[in-house]
């Protein structure tokens, strides 16, 4: 009796230790990016324990879960989630989605775009996917890692037939809640994330094989990048391309106020000088330069009046009246004398 007391309580111990460790496994947020503006009008933010900020949709039905109300279509990024949802062009291509027991389903930020943040499953009958988890990271060199082993259950999973996998209206074809775990335990994962040309990569299931198993049912579409909301609001009746929200750094303005002084400003609080070195030049040499400086001006205004007429004509006309006044000196003299 003691013995199984003993083991009971051990069990428990480990049991409590390992939802302690869980509990306090950190969610990490790549970047930044927390487009409070854009989601505002459709949900709340929220803070969890630690401090993480999160953001909820309101106006959700009570069983509600991230990719659910959309379509699924084959781009060259891979496979891109198309939402119905006003929300959907961020939450599902930035961040991840954690299941909260108070608050449901929120939303972790993030600062990379992706066609969509999900894990995959399959067989020869059924494709499935769930929200990636925000203990889920991604790197260039190796694609998809777990700081904590954490996969979402069965019961958030999707599961669908090849030949609806495709189809606008895919959560009319889910399969029920008591076959998921059936089909979830004979499936097999597959991630499949990489990176190129700057851009990630979500192939998942190949589409040789969701072609084959489909019957050629698979909808393909071009990624159009748009770097504003306006443009993503604005209706289009374009079957070639699907919009999608990309989000652009603001740039940084540059200001120029002299030849010799510009300012770049890189952040708010920092900036760069670059200024032209100053040199002292001693009394000597200011005297020299001053000097030759004065003898310039002589020069010019020599040049002037050798150069232009009007200044000859009248230099003549000068030299002539001092000469006549040099030459009859007695004369003015007597006429001084008269008029007095």
């Amino acid at each position: 009796m003691k013995k199984l007391v003993l083991s009971i309580f051990v069990a428990m111990f480990i049991f409590s230790f390992t939802n302690d460790i869980n509990a306090k496994a950190k969610i990490k947020i790549s970047g930044g990016v927390y487009f409070h503006s854009e989601l505002q009008s459709y949900g709340n933010w929220y803070k969890l324990n630690g401090g993480i900020k999160v953001w909820r949709p309101a106006n959700v039905r009570s069983n509600w879960q991230p990719y659910r109300y959309g379509r699924w279509f084959w781009t060259d990024d891979g496979w891109y989630w198309d939402s119905d949802e006003d929300f959907g062009f961020i939450t599902y291509h930035y961040g991840r989605w954690y299941f909260d027991d108070y608050y449901g389903w929120v939303w972790v930020p993030g600062n990379r775009w992706a066609p969509a943040w999900v894990d995959w499953k399959y067989d020869n009958d059924y494709i499935g996917w769930a929200p990636l988890s925000p203990y889920a990271e991604f790197s260039i060199s190796i694609g998809i890692h777990f700081s904590n082993n954490f996969h979402y259950g069965y019961k958030y999973w999707n599961f669908v037939g090849y030949r609806n996998f495709c189809s606008p209206y895919v959560y009319n074809y889910f399969v029920e809640s008591k076959y998921k775990y059936r089909i979830y335990s004979t499936t097999k994962y597959r991630n499949n994330y990489s990176y190129y040309q700057g851009r990630i990569l979500n192939k998942g299931v190949d589409i040789k094989y969701v072609r084959k198993r489909s019957g050629g049912r698979i909808v393909t579409r071009k990624i159009k990048r748009v770097n504003t909301v306006r443009d993503i609001n604005k209706r289009y009746r374009n079957n070639n391309y699907v919009k999608s929200y990309v989000y652009t750094k603001p740039k940084v303005k540059t200001r120029t106020y002299k030849k010799d002084r510009t300012f770049i400003a890189r952040d708010r609080k920092t900036f760069r000088k670059e200024i032209k070195p100053r040199t002292r030049i001693n009394r000597n040499e200011r005297n020299k330069v001053y000097r030759n400086n004065n003898s310039n001006k002589q020069k010019r205004i020599e040049k002037r009046t050798t150069t232009s007429p009007v200044i000859k004509s009248r230099a003549k006309k000068n030299n002539r009246k001092t000469i006549i006044k040099r030459k009859n000196p007695i004369k003015n003299r007597v006429n001084k004398s008269r008029a007095r």
